[in-house]
């Protein structure tokens, strides 16, 4: 005689509960597994643009020598122009932007310890800054001071966070052309003793790695 087998089977609200569970499961760790994906990406495209920059620096320097010689003075136009016109010809630049247009960079920056503004649009137009956008999408803006300059990078653009550590870096150039922490002595403190403005150094020291 022939028994017909019953099939066991979830239930219509088991499978709606179980979904639910997953479901949250993913909004719980979706946010921290984007962010660690984010900072991956932010610094493979913080070592690019340091190669990239270190070359394009070296290649000035044999052309026209040493930033030493290169007539820099702290907040003045015609040195920030200089500056500028000379990496528009060895970077990928796309657009520059004035000392009165600070549309080439996301402002406010935020800090990364406490998210206040760090730096804001009102105050790149005051001290004679000069903003680029490259091909890539990375945005960033040269400070002039006497002898040396430092630069500020957005390595996602204009998206955020905007923030110091996370996509935003600086790093500055010292009169013998180096590229240093935007605190060493060698910029006879026109750098800053922030360390949120050391972090691309921090991240390079480390191998390339976020530490802090």
């Amino acid at each position: 005689m022939n028994k017909t087998k019953k099939l066991k089977a979830f239930t219509l609200a088991e499978v709606l509960l179980t979904l639910g569970i997953i479901g949250c499961v993913a909004a719980m760790t979706f946010p921290s597994l984007k962010m660690g994906i984010d900072s991956k990406a932010n610094i493979i495209t913080l070592k690019k643009f340091y190669s990239e920059f270190s070359n394009a620096t070296n290649i000035l320097m044999s052309e026209y020598s040493e930033p030493l010689y290169w007539g820099l003075k702290d907040n003045n136009a015609a040195a920030a122009d200089w500056v500028m016109a000379r990496y528009n010809e060895r970077l990928n630049i796309q657009r520059i932007c004035g000392a009165s247009d600070s549309t080439c960079f996301y402002f406010p920056i935020k800090s990364y310890r406490n998210g206040s503004n760090a730096i804001t649009a009102a105050q790149y137009r005051s001290w004679s800054l000069r903003g680029f956008v490259l091909t890539n999408g990375v945005t960033g803006f040269v400070d002039v001071n006497n002898g040396n300059f430092s630069m500020f990078f957005d390595v996602n653009g204009f998206k955020g966070p905007n923030t110091l550590g996370v996509d935003i870096f600086a790093w500055a150039v010292n009169a013998d052309g180096a590229i240093v922490r935007y605190s060493d002595p060698s910029l006879g403190g026109s750098g800053n003793d922030n360390p949120e403005y050391n972090y691309a150094f921090d991240i390079m020291e480390h191998g390339w790695v976020k530490t802090y």
